[in-house]
């Protein structure tokens, strides 16, 4: 019987991860769906959802499942967190339908996502591990992002229940004041370098 051949996440190098070359770990590919409402009328809010996706969400979902060493990687500027075999999938599931309810309490509209976990190949580019070259003999495996698993894995998640302050993520509130704070004193530093200095 042949092996599953997984797909494969490839990194630069494992050195100073947790995780070995050709090592097989569970997979998440998280993302809020935007509010379309909200891109066309509200300009800060583009901005706002780039922010929590790249950095804000994923280092939420990292330090509530830190006890399962996850790793933030991207493939094809695409992100996912890889963990080690004893993450609760309920719980990160679960986890990430509170990330729906508090994104939908800070901007005022619900949001619904796409959810997915699947076992991968960690996978150093240009050192192919012993476990790589038999699956291999069996059934070809392919980068993760250009496979069919991919876009099997990727399941709608309907925002349920109502919109909750979990503390996850930065309020939106928050984040434009502190927005609008940094570009006064952008301009505030950019008056400062432009002014004429006069020595009597």
């Amino acid at each position: 019987m042949a092996k599953k051949a997984y797909p494969i996440i490839y990194t630069k190098t494992t050195r100073g991860s947790l995780y070995r070359n050709g090592s097989v770990n569970p997979t998440l590919y998280f993302e809020v769906l935007p509010n379309e409402e909200l891109m066309a009328n509200d300009p800060q809010y583009a901005e706002y959802f780039e922010d929590m996706m790249r950095n804000e969400i994923p280092r939420a979902i990292c330090n509530k499942f830190v006890v399962s060493s996850p790793l933030y990687i991207t493939n094809d500027k695409i992100p996912f967190i890889m963990f080690k075999t004893n993450i609760d999938e309920y719980s990160l599931r679960e986890f990430c339908r509170a990330i729906l309810q508090e994104f939908s309490f800070h901007t005022g509209k619900r949001h619904e996502g796409i959810y997915g976990l699947t076992k991968t190949i960690f996978v150093e580019m240009g050192k192919n591990p012993p476990v790589f070259r038999s699956i291999m003999m069996s059934t070809p495996s392919e980068k993760l992002t250009r496979s069919p698993e991919f876009e099997k894995m990727k399941t709608p998640m309907k925002f349920e229940g109502d919109p909750l302050d979990q503390g996850i993520m930065l309020p939106y509130a928050i984040w434009k004041e502190e927005k609008r704070r940094q570009r006064a004193q952008e301009s505030q530093d950019q008056f400062n370098e432009d002014e004429e200095v006069v020595t009597w």
